[in-house]
């Protein structure tokens, strides 16, 4: 049990070492995304490389009227990581979100 934990968090640090090096494609509208898994995803909020989803949705000032309706993912261009997520406003349109997860920019 502790050796297959040692592993797992053995990984997590090569996958976080590495995540600069990632693919520079953020094209999720047409299915091309680099996206990461969400254990990977968690490694970089745990080591405060990326911030959380709610945080950065405050911090880009995004209204609690838009709701999420898709998965909440976070893909990577030119190794600078984003959040990517379909929302719903509250007249009913619908668009994308693409925001950086460091500091919230577009």
């Amino acid at each position: 049990m502790a050796s297959s934990l040692i592993k797992l968090c053995m990984g997590l640090v090569f996958v976080a070492a590495l995540f600069p090096l990632a693919p520079a494609t953020l094209a999720a509208a047409d299915g091309n995304a680099t996206c990461l898994a969400n254990r990977a995803v968690q490694a970089l909020i745990a080591s405060r490389k990326i911030k959380t989803w709610p945080a950065i949705k405050a911090m880009a000032g995004i209204s609690d009227q838009y709701k999420e309706v898709s998965a909440v993912r976070v893909c990577t261009q030119d190794g600078t990581p984003y959040y990517v997520v379909n929302v719903a406003g509250p007249s009913g349109e619908s668009k994308q979100l693409v925001l950086n997860a460091v500091d919230g920019s577009n």
